[in-house]
């Protein structure tokens, strides 16, 4: 977290670095990432072709805080065409895709 330079600094004025974005992914016939598509504002971004999965390195799950709002996600980290290099993570008890920078 940081806050904007040049003010005093306020709990409620300090942004999240790295926030992950909504995303669309096309799945596998296993059920893993195959390609993604950016959304903004809640929706497609516009026409754009979406970027094909190259590789996926690493598959993890976590699930915690049952006691309070319960987070359940499957996380992949893929290498996209092109070479980008991002984790997807599907919130299990939305059914929402989010992408993030590693």
């Amino acid at each position: 977290m940081v806050a904007p330079p040049r003010t005093p600094l306020r709990v409620d004025r300090l942004r999240a670095l790295n926030a992950p974005q909504p995303v669309e992914v096309e799945l596998d016939a296993q059920g893993r990432p195959a390609a993604v598509r950016p959304r903004q504002n809640g929706r497609t971004a516009g026409t754009a072709a979406p970027h094909r999965v190259e590789a996926i390195g690493e598959i993890w799950r976590v699930d915690d805080e049952w006691w309070r709002q319960p987070i359940s996600r499957r996380y992949f980290d893929v290498v996209l065409e092109g070479g980008g290099h991002v984790v997807l993570f599907e919130d299990l008890t939305t059914n929402q895709w989010w992408i993030q920078k590693p």
